[in-house]
């Protein structure tokens, strides 16, 4: 009865889990929805915590890939890229944790570019 109560409490807490990440990275969906995610933890427990944690890196680049589309690439200026990417993440359409790495990235573009302004 024990086992059941554990597995129980485990798999609630793995859906938990993965719910609470896929809505921190700004996922809807990566081939299945956030709700057969948590079917899948509640029946497979820790299994499916560990095919999660497999595709979660995919899924990370994957999102980082379509902003850094929707933001524009180095043709464009920095400034404006800021300011798309600050947009895209006041609408809702990305989540803070990659919201983060791509303003970081953006930012070690910006003290770069500036460095080599210095330079000339």
């Amino acid at each position: 009865m024990w086992i059941l109560v554990l597995w129980s409490l485990g798999a609630l807490l793995s859906a938990l889990g993965i719910v609470i990440d896929m809505r921190r990275l700004g996922i809807s969906r990566d081939g299945v929805s956030i709700r057969i995610w948590a079917v899948a933890s509640i029946v497979f427990g820790p299994l499916a915590v560990m095919v999660y944690l497999f595709k979660r890196p995919a899924m990370r680049r994957q999102l980082v890939d379509a902003v850094w589309r929707l933001v524009g690439d180095a043709s464009h200026p920095a400034s404006v890229r800021l300011a798309r990417l600050e947009a895209l993440h006041r609408m809702g359409i990305v989540g803070p944790a990659v919201y983060k790495s791509c303003l970081r990235s953006l930012g070690e573009g910006l003290v770069i570019n500036r460095a080599s302004e210095e330079l000339k």
